[in-house]
């Protein structure tokens, strides 16, 4: 009996032993996958994209600082909490982009209706990511304090149960400075040129 107990024992560590190895090689392709196809390259490349990439490069984020610092698109549009979460996100995000580009044939993103729901796709968790330093200086915020410490003391103590003290509640358009300014000229040339054509063919 104690054979068996011993053999039955033996078996169950070899099949957890097994069954973690291939739950690890399993998640590595989805995490290399993750990082291939979230360069910010690749998620410029759509031609809906273009206004966002250019207004991108003259934010702060975008490498327009001091330090010459390139944020990742995805160090804001993904969660940062565990790979499912990503993927999901990742993969949602990019096939309804992929959908409306490939198939709708749209020419470009609607900024006047995402633009209000920017806090469903700017993740607090990647803002919090890079700006490490931020939560403690609002939490020991003073009357001697910065005033944006005391500004971020009020939406890390709301965060979570207002939706209105979300990062991008307040720094909307920080990463792609005068976005809608540059929707509106795309769409304006796009329109003359239009009208040009037409004209010439007439």
């Amino acid at each position: 009996m104690k054979f068996f107990q011993g053999v039955k024992r033996k078996v169950i560590i070899a099949l957890l032993v097994i069954g973690s190895g291939l739950g690890l090689l399993a998640a590595l392709p989805a995490t290399e996958a993750l990082h291939a196809l979230s360069s910010n390259e690749f998620c410029g490349s759509c031609h809906t994209m273009k206004p966002m990439v250019e207004t991108f490069a003259n934010s702060v984020h975008g490498g327009n600082n001091s330090h010459g610092f390139v944020a990742e698109c995805t160090d804001c549009h993904l969660p940062k909490s565990n790979v499912v979460e990503e993927l999901y996100v990742k993969g949602t995000s990019g096939m309804r982009h992929l959908w409306g580009e490939y198939i709708l044939g749209m020419e470009a993103l609607d900024y006047q209706s995402l633009h209000p729901k920017r806090t469903e796709y700017v993740f607090d968790s990647g803002c919090v990511n890079c700006h490490k330093d931020l939560e403690r200086r609002a939490l020991l915020a003073t009357e001697e304090s910065e005033p944006a410490d005391w500004t971020h003391n009020l939406a890390f103590a709301r965060k979570d149960n207002d939706p209105q003290w979300k990062c991008s509640s307040c720094h909307y358009d920080i990463a792609h400075p005068q976005l809608e300014e540059n929707m509106a000229k795309r769409a304006e040339d796009k329109l003359r040129m239009n009208a040009k054509e037409a004209f010439k063919n007439e």
